[in-house]
């Protein structure tokens, strides 16, 4: 009895060499278990993050291997191997292992991560793209994802990868000019100055465009998407000419009002109208914004608002937009009928 208490504590003060970083003796320790046949499956796996920690891979993935065949308790055993196999580029394996773990941990992140990355890095574009679809069902999600990816690449000196990466995001979102200034980067890095000066022109005459095409005014909030929201706002370093500082400006409004920040919201819509009293967007926001803040009983903010939706009317007539003078000369007679109410 008291040698098999001797046996579980020396099992349990190898943590503690591990983390005082004496690993030679934590070593010793596990090889006398394992030799002993003793905790044999605990003894593997905590061999197996030893000798994984030491740049001992082979050795580390038998232990793993060890475990996986050895135990019903193997799913710990499964991600360390995971992990060990995305390192030492055994892809395929980290597909499969990463397969069986997504079978009893269908939300675990990282395997998730691993196994598009390995489908990637094994040539397989179109199939990894797919498989990002299913991951993330959001397309700024997926950008995020990617963006924060190839820079992990980058800072490993992963270049190839990263372009990898960035070339699932231009499948996804065509001339993305976040993507385009990070792929000019890696070639600077790369020293290829020729192709970074190439990439950072093609910014310049895409990015307006781009804008645009991904820039839509709506007067519900909720119509925009925050992550949208924020990644448009994040363009502001292409806009140098300030092409674009009246819809920054309402996107600055958008964001601010999603995050409760109503009087924040308020001066973003009333520093749209500074910069173009001749755009109605801002009028009806900041009218929106003011009937949030009245509360629907302060006959001031209301009063405020009317102002700003006739303003947005007289815009919209100008413009013969009929239908959205319609809904302005809805929105003045609701407000209209609540003034008289409350006098």
């Amino acid at each position: 009895m008291l040698k098999l208490v001797k046996q579980f504590i020396t099992l349990k003060s190898i943590d503690k060499l591990i983390s005082d970083k004496n690993y030679d003796l934590a070593l010793e320790k596990l090889n006398f278990l394992i030799q002993n046949g003793l905790y044999l499956n605990d003894a593997y796996f905590k061999r197996g993050l030893l000798c994984h920690k030491l740049l001992m891979n082979e050795d580390a993935y038998s232990d793993f291997t060890y475990v996986i065949s050895h135990s019903n308790d193997n799913f710990r055993a499964y991600v360390e191997r995971m992990y060990l196999n995305f390192e030492i580029l055994n892809f395929q394996e980290a597909i499969s292992d990463s397969e069986y773990i997504l079978n009893i941990k269908p939300d675990m992140f990282d395997a998730y991560r691993i196994k598009f990355l390995a489908l990637l890095y094994t040539d397989k574009t179109d199939e990894s793209k797919d498989y990002l679809y299913l991951l993330y069902n959001n397309k700024f999600k997926s950008v995020q994802f990617l963006l924060n990816e190839a820079s992990v690449a980058v800072t490993k000196d992963e270049f190839a990868n990263a372009l990898k990466i960035l070339q699932v995001l231009d499948l996804i979102d065509k001339d993305n000019p976040m993507k385009l200034l990070n792929e000019a980067n890696i070639y600077g890095l790369v020293g290829n100055e020729a192709k970074q000066n190439e990439i950072l022109q093609k910014i310049d005459s895409v990015f307006p465009k781009y804008f645009i095409s991904h820039f839509k005014f709506s007067d519900i909030y909720e119509e925009k998407d925050l992550l949208e929201i924020c990644f448009l706002l994040e363009l502001k370093v292409f806009d140098k000419r300030n092409l674009f500082e009246y819809p920054m400006m309402i996107l600055e409004g958008y964001k601010a009002n999603i995050e409760s920040r109503i009087t924040d919201s308020k001066e973003c819509f009333e520093k749209a109208i500074e910069i173009n009293p001749n755009k109605p967007e801002a009028y009806v926001l900041l009218g929106e914004t003011l009937q949030i803040m009245s509360g629907y009983d302060n006959t001031h903010y209301q009063k405020l608002a009317k102002e700003n939706y006739q303003k947005a009317l007289e815009i919209y007539e100008k413009e013969d937009l009929v239908t959205k003078a319609e809904s302005m000369k809805r929105q003045i007679q609701h407000l209209n009928s609540g003034l008289i109410f409350k006098q």
